[in-house]
């Protein structure tokens, strides 16, 4: 038996893991495992997007309160100075007035920060309670996930996908290495690395072949690619 007699029957046996593989994935507790994983993973966006705005705005809260305490202090020392204004004789009209208008710019500016100290902590707190929601769910999803992937790996332990990989292993095992490092460079591109020639074509992107290839494939003489898809070419054993 040639070299890449070997390496067939290695992929031939990789093939049927694959198939296993496959048909594992269509089954229902994958289908629902991916399903959770989509979920969970907008859940735990989530999170993460409604915690920094939380954050945002428990600074901007912070912000605002010094702003209005130091409003409400320029305010309480102009009260003061204006009534030391009504008892003094000599203050004008005019400066009474221009304090009144003092008082009343920074009582404006002190209802403003207070509307946006109060919008800010509503949206706080509905934020909180926002965060609090997607946090549950995500556990619940967490947990859930958690069982059906536990549900899905015992799926893919069971004795016939174990018994084809065992297989593929020992196979695996006969190859010649310098093959079989071309063969995985092949496989990170193609699902199936090598494609049989049949009627001239690779079997692989039916592009027709040279007839100088096609020989050599069949001599069995090294390793031979489609010049097309890059594939080793194989032309099966007579049994």
């Amino acid at each position: 038996m040639t070299k890449i007699n070997d390496l067939w029957l290695y992929d031939q046996a990789e093939q049927e893991v694959a198939k296993i593989d496959s048909r594992l994935k269509s089954t229902p507790n994958r289908a629902r495992l991916n399903k959770l994983h989509s979920f969970l993973s907008e859940q735990q966006s989530a999170v993460t997007n409604i915690s920094k705005q939380i954050d945002a705005r428990g600074a901007l809260i912070g912000k605002l309160s010094a702003q209005c305490h130091e409003l409400e202090r320029r305010l309480e020392l102009e009260v003061s100075e204006f009534g030391t204004m009504e008892k003094d004789d000599e203050c004008t009209a005019a400066e009474m007035t221009e304090s009144r208008r003092s008082m009343e710019g920074l009582l404006d500016q002190i209802n403003s920060v207070r509307k946006e100290l109060s919008d800010a902590m509503a949206y706080l707190e509905k934020a909180s309670a926002e965060y609090k929601e997607t946090y549950t769910k995500a556990g619940r999803a967490k947990k859930e996930y958690d069982a059906v992937r536990a549900a899905c790996e015992a799926e893919e332990a069971k004795p016939e996908r174990e018994k084809a990989a065992a297989e593929a292993a020992k196979l695996r095992a006969l190859v010649d290495p310098a093959l079989l490092k071309r063969y995985d460079a092949i496989h990170a591109n193609h699902a199936r690395p090598m494609a049989t020639v049949e009627n001239s074509q690779c079997s692989g992107c039916r592009m027709s072949l040279p007839t100088v290839v096609v020989r050599k494939v069949s001599s069995g003489d090294g390793l031979v690619e489609c010049e097309n898809c890059g594939r080793i070419l194989y032309v099966p054993q007579e049994k």
